[in-house]
């Protein structure tokens, strides 16, 4: 008898498991052409490190917690960081970008798209457009009193691209089609 109910249980639990992990994920793409540095901070300090080439992700993983992703070309804390910043709390994960500390990345812009939109439940589950070569982005927070707040489904994945449309540097080093070479097609495919 105890073994049936240890195997009734098991089943169970493994049957609620895809509803309780089901949830996001937070991820933070560089396409600059130099490099980015970031600190994941929710509650606790962390020391800015480089945005490796595949991303920075983070499964929402902490209930009613903030996290602020802090995003700058320099290796420092101090001076000019954008953030994007999540919260994770009751189904629903509410995200934002942040310039009141600097807009650093203004030259290339900047661009949260979720996974989920056109859900009537959640109508501001929305991109979060920064456009390059504004210096104040009007879709972030640049005073503490601003709102701009967006909300989607835990289930919405947030991906936020620096300099979504690439970076000068990347494209002056694509190549000049009126050099007199032979370039076949897939060399010019883009990611």
């Amino acid at each position: 008898m105890p073994f049936s109910s240890t195997i009734t249980g098991a089943a169970v639990l493994l049957a609620l498991a895809p509803s309780v992990l089901a949830v996001g994920t937070a991820s933070v793409y560089n396409n600059c052409g130099f490099p980015v540095y970031y600190a994941a901070i929710s509650g606790t300090y962390q020391n800015m490190q480089q945005l490796p080439p595949g991303g920075y992700h983070n499964t929402y993983n902490q209930p009613n917690v903030g996290v602020s992703i802090k995003l700058s070309p320099n290796n420092s804390l101090t001076g000019a960081i954008s953030q994007f910043e999540y919260t994770w709390d009751n189904g629903m994960i509410n995200y934002d970008l942040s310039n009141i500390n600097g807009y650093p990345f203004s030259k290339g812009g900047m661009q949260i798209v979720p996974s989920m939109t056109n859900d009537a439940s959640f109508p501001t589950c929305v991109d979060i457009t920064c456009p390059a070569g504004q210096s104040t982005c009007t879709a972030a927070y640049n005073q503490p009193d601003d709102t701009r707040t967006m909300v989607c489904n835990q289930n919405a994945n947030l991906v936020l691209t620096l300099c979504p449309s690439g970076s000068k540097e990347k494209r002056e080093a694509e190549p000049n089609l009126h050099d007199h070479q032979r370039v076949h097609a897939r060399h010019l495919l883009r990611k």
